[in-house]
């Protein structure tokens, strides 16, 4: 008897062994589970265009980024970025531009040139590298693409699509007014970003090229789906040249680039196992 109850003891002990074991091993693979990239979010609108028109489709004012005024508040943003710490920043420049991009960086760097540019590469990218005592800023656009915005309203017109039309221009015009009441009312420089990178008005505006303009024209007319997907072609190789550029010791990165490119990023983003977004307000506030 009492060798059997000893048997069960050895038993039960051995049981208990190996399911304490099995525990430990399975918090040992939950600690060593990678950590997603961090990847902070910018999207701007082009401080470059400031007093210029005809730039873009939409018709936007655009603030004055050398007022003493937004040099103040980029500088607290600049901050907090740099606390962020971004090993790699990547922006609105393609590969083939990178020799020049590496070239007035260096000057930048280096001396006082470049400081009275109203550029956001300028302005806000490079301002964190050197901060953060970075070699490069790194290009990722593409742009053999194209985007052929006249083609589809003259399919439209063709077609008498003029409802469709009207949305079109609306679209634009509540656009402007809204952005050109920010400028107006000089709207501090951290809240002009928070509305640029709105969830909301990132869906609407990647939302225009997915199922409004693909809405261009008859059946036998896809130039409203071309130009769709000319746009998300731009943004998945610029995607692509990002997370090539990225390494296994890049913890966290920064993407500055004109926000509609961040409205796809973020998207494609959240099919990236291995990656997570973070805003500009979660590191603000």
């Amino acid at each position: 008897m009492r060798k059997l109850l000893l048997i069960l003891v050895m038993i039960i002990t051995s049981c208990n062994a190996q399911s304490k074991k099995e525990s430990q091993h399975e918090n040992h693979r939950e600690i060593e589970t990678p950590t997603k990239v961090k990847v902070l979010l910018v999207g701007t609108s082009h401080w470059g265009n400031y007093q210029q028109a005809d730039l873009d489709v939409a018709q936007t004012d655009e603030i004055d980024i050398l007022s003493d005024q937004y040099q103040r508040e980029l500088d607290e943003i600049v901050t907090k970025i740099v606390a962020f710490n971004p090993s790699k920043i990547f922006v609105e420049r393609t590969t083939a531009y990178q020799p020049k991009l590496d070239s007035i960086y260096n000057l930048y760097r280096t001396s006082d040139w470049g400081q009275k540019s109203r550029n956001e590469i300028l302005q806000l990218g490079f301002k964190v590298a050197k901060k953060l005592d970075h070699n490069k800023v790194y290009g990722i656009d593409y742009r053999e693409t194209s985007f052929p915005y006249d083609s589809l309203m003259k399919v439209m017109k063709a077609t008498n699509q003029e409802a469709l039309i009207l949305e079109f221009e609306n679209d634009i015009k509540n656009y402007e007014k809204e952005y050109n009441t920010l400028v107006y009312h000089k709207t501090p420089l951290k809240d002009i970003l928070y509305a640029l990178n709105d969830k909301e008005r990132r869906k609407s505006d990647l939302g225009w090229y997915i199922s409004k303009a693909t809405q261009a024209g008859d059946v036998e007319s896809h130039v409203g789906a071309f130009l769709g997907s000319e746009w998300l072609k731009r943004n998945i190789y610029s995607y692509s040249i990002m997370q090539k550029y990225t390494q296994p010791e890049d913890e966290r990165i920064m993407v500055l680039m004109g926000a509609s490119h961040i409205a796809v990023f973020e998207n494609l983003i959240s099919y990236n196992p291995d990656w997570k977004t973070v805003e500009l307000k979660d590191i603000m506030e």
